[in-house]
């Protein structure tokens, strides 16, 4: 087989080629036949072919023009030989003779790997010794160039992981500034929208077996049962399981499986899709789902591995230790208004528009509206406790803050000494009894009467003490709360008759006294409910049916109030106590945001500038 040989191309047009061979920036699969056909030209070789030793052997790497038509052989005990000196020496050749055609030079190339060994072939007719020293000088000159392109490829390499480290850090920054999990994933989600220029970035994470979304870049408030949502989880499911990034469309030598990312693409229309796992000591807890309009490249997922590395273990730690919401939308936002409103004065622009709408909205739209006011919870009926007679305190069977029942002990007095006046005024009764039955027997009808009358007297003693007895037990009169008198600490003490002992109120019939101001009594007089909130209990608020309004105000310190009087709806008496206080809210139907914030000084001039 015969071929003719290239033209020598002229020596300004072979620099300019091999030093576009030098800047090339493709990948290496592209480089090295760009090199073999640039050798060959630069050469005027009829064919070339780059060789690398793999193993003891020599492996082909690249080839120009085609790698099964090469003049000279590349095996045997002559090659070798030849190969051997071209590493040693820098170059080796073979001219033609009558079993070749071709002259082979043999050129080692500097690749930047003291192991590698690499040789540039290329057959030179009519490959005399002259043709073969004319070519391989400017192969010399290119041997160079594949260490040249590691170098490059190398630098390019060093900047891009300078470009990923830096935006990890100020993606790190932007989501430093919040310290709960949803405002943390908000900022990230956005923050990667924006750095990337996606339409939609999202975050999910490990919700028992399953990955949740939980923050979607631009929006608020998203329904977790949409369709579109369950196909996006369903895709992050497929890159936690898989544990590795996926790319839609994929790169031609992965090998992941792309089914839900493809089916959502699809469902949403999108060029670009990308999923890149959150790990956790080695495990996917998360995964953040990228969409835009153009499709992803192993930069773009080698970039998102670097902040993915960064900000999971902190995600992870705030997702476990808060529960609550908490987010920062700023960063979105401005994206969004500055692409409709235009590139310059965006805030200015979104200010503008921001306050005429307020405005429209505080004129326009009508809110409740409803008055503060405190509020003292207040029983129906209260009771005093006395002391029946002077004597000592027994027993103690309740103390303020205890619920009773009807019936219910409260306390007992000592009734030692009143057993033993008991006992006396029956031995009285019983003597004066006998003195009496002894007169009549006799017909002393003075001594008679005058027994007669000391046993009614004794008797009366007896009814006495036995009242007091009854009396030495104060039980509830009915379902009540004990609200003053802790008698624990007086026990055995002596008390003297009418001493207020113990106040009880009863727990049925509370009802809410509220204290609305005398300028705010007008917006109220027409009210039928209200809510309350216990100073114990500010989380939970509770229904309250007014029932009237005080016809006559009372004075204040801080001036006169009206007491308005409403039943609490719907609260357990288990826990509620007289006396609790709180903050209550009157209806007052709807009015303006604007009036709102103005009545009060519109109010106040009114009643200063009036004539």
């Amino acid at each position: 087989m015969s071929k003719s040989s290239p033209s020598p191309a002229a020596p300004d047009e072979a620099v300019a080629r091999l030093e576009a061979c030098r800047l090339f920036e493709g990948p290496v699969k592209d480089f090295w036949p760009l090199f073999a056909r640039t050798c060959a030209e630069l050469s005027g070789a009829v064919g070339t072919r780059v060789v690398v030793r793999v193993n003891g052997e020599w492996r082909l790497a690249a080839a120009w023009p085609d790698p099964r038509d090469f003049p000279v052989p590349m095996a045997g005990p002559g090659f070798e030989a030849l190969a051997a000196q071209a590493l040693s020496e820098g170059i080796a050749a073979a001219p033609a003779n009558a079993a070749h055609l071709a002259g082979l030079v043999l050129v080692a190339l500097s690749t930047g790997e003291a192991k590698d060994e690499c040789l540039i072939a290329a057959a030179i007719q009519p490959g005399q010794h002259d043709d073969l020293t004319a070519a391989g000088v400017p192969l010399r000159l290119a041997a160079d160039t594949p260490l040249l392109y590691q170098r490059q490829r190398q630098l390019e390499r060093a900047k891009r992981d300078l470009v990923n480290f830096s935006q990890a850090l100020e993606v790190l920054a932007a989501t430093n500034v919040h310290s709960r999990f949803l405002a943390v994933a908000m900022a990230l989600v956005n923050e990667i929208a924006t750095r990337h220029q996606c339409t939609r970035v999202s975050l999910g994470w490990t919700d028992g077996s399953y990955i949740r979304v939980r923050a979607i870049s631009g929006t608020d408030n998203f329904e977790k049962r949409m369709n579109v949502v369950q196909r996006l989880e369903a895709a992050m499911e497929e890159a936690r399981d898989q544990d590795e990034e996926i790319l839609f469309p994929a790169l031609p030598d992965a090998d992941a499986i792309t089914r839900d990312h493809q089916a959502y693409a699809e469902l949403e229309r999108l060029a670009g899709l990308m999923s890149v796992p959150l790990r956790i000591d080695g495990m996917p807890r998360g995964v953040l789902t990228l969409e835009r309009t153009t499709a992803f490249t192993e930069n773009d997922a080698l970039a998102l591995r670097v902040v993915a590395d960064q900000v999971a273990r902190r995600l992870d730690d705030l997702h476990r230790h808060d529960r609550w919401f908490g987010a920062r939308w700023a960063g979105a936002w401005r994206e969004w208004f500055a692409q409709f409103l235009g590139p310059k004065q965006t805030w200015i622009k979104v200010g503008a528009i921001a306050a005429a709408l307020f405005l429209l909205f505080a004129v326009f739209v009508p809110l409740p509206y409803r008055v503060n006011a405190p509020f003292i919870v207040r029983a129906q009926a209260m009771l005093h406790l006395p002391a029946p007679y002077e004597g000592y305190l027994a027993e103690v069977r309740a103390r303020p803050g205890d619920l009773v029942r009807t019936g219910d002990v409260l306390l007992k007095l000592d009734t030692s000494d009143l057993q033993v006046e008991l006992a006396s005024a029956l031995a009285e009764k019983q003597r004066f009894s006998a003195e009496a039955e002894k007169a009549e027997a006799e017909r002393k009808l003075a001594d008679f009467r005058a027994a007669r009358a000391a046993a009614a007297q004794a008797e009366a003693r007896v009814n006495l003490i036995r009242y007091r007895l009854d009396r030495a037990v104060m039980a509830a009169p009915y379902d009540a709360i004990v609200v003053e008198g802790d008698l624990r600490e007086r026990i055995g003490a002596p008390v003297k008759a009418g001493d207020i002992l113990m106040r009880i109120s009863q727990s049925s019939g509370l009802y809410v006294e509220m204290r609305v101001p005398e300028r705010d009594i007008d917006l109220v007089a027409a009210s039928k409910t209200a809510e309350v909130a216990f100073a114990t209990r500010p989380e939970d608020t509770f229904a309250v049916k007014i029932e009237r309004i005080e016809p006559a105000a009372v004075t204040e310190r801080d001036g006169n109030v009206f007491v308005v009087r409403g039943q609490l709806q719907g609260v357990s008496a288990d826990w509620l106590r007289p006396g609790m206080t709180g903050v209550a809210k009157l209806e007052s139907g709807h009015r303006s945001l604007l009036w709102i914030a103005t009545h009060r000084l519109v109010d106040f001039l009114r009643l200063k500038l009036w004539w």
